[in-house]
């Protein structure tokens, strides 16, 4: 069986997602210490890798809109044609109302 070898797709992190992921590394490093902020950026990264070459892999939060979810920790992306749009980051550790 031959594997087809996809062209992985370009990761576009909105204005919003990365100022979610500057919040997210400053609460990280300040409540849990650097590692673990440096774990939370590996995963992140590794996120990339993966829905950058299967963007169907994680479930969808809203089909018409073609925006799918992510929940180790949350991430809300889109996946168009030749890119994947990443909307916004939450990190399930933090409080919801902060």
């Amino acid at each position: 069986m031959a594997v087809r070898n996809k062209q992985a797709k370009a990761i576009i992190i909105s204005p919003l997602a990365k100022a979610d992921i500057i919040e997210i590394l400053n609460y990280l490093s300040q409540t849990w210490g650097e590692k673990v902020a440096d774990e939370f950026l590996e995963k992140l990264n590794t996120f990339y890798f993966l829905v950058s070459i299967n963007p169907r892999l994680f479930g969808f939060y809203n089909k018409q809109k073609n925006i799918r979810k992510y929940l180790q920790n949350i991430i809300y992306y889109g996946n168009k044609i030749k890119e994947i749009q990443i909307i916004t980051v939450f990190d399930t550790r933090q409080n919801p109302a902060n």
